[in-house]
């Protein structure tokens, strides 16, 4: 005979998956939030840190230009990075930087 688990409300089970999805997640936030003093207001425009998973830290960038200007810049990105959120690498990659889904008229 197995034993089922008890089931438990979803409301009793959500304020702790909320708490697990900031902490994984607040590191990269703060990078967000960091990110046009790090790089500059022009550089920023067109490049978005998307993820930060074990010390990687991926970056899009709609730009060829502006890719080639943060792998110049890694050695002194990574180092300011370190003082902020625990950034060991940095991956720059090719890709949309806006939000796509919202309209303007």
């Amino acid at each position: 005979m197995k034993h089922r688990a008890k089931a438990e409300r979803i409301g009793a089970l959500l304020p702790s998956v909320l708490r697990e999805a900031q902490q994984r997640h607040s590191a990269l936030y703060a990078v967000q939030e960091i990110w046009p003093k790090l790089v500059g207001k022009e550089l920023a425009a067109h490049t978005k840190p998307v993820s930060l998973r074990k010390g990687r830290l991926t970056v899009q960038v709609d730009r060829p230009g502006d890719s080639f200007l943060l792998n110049y810049q890694r050695p002194q990105l990574l180092k300011r990075l370190a003082a902020k959120a625990p950034v060991e690498e940095l991956v720059v990659r090719p890709g949309a930087t806006k939000d796509k889904t919202s309209c303007r008229i």
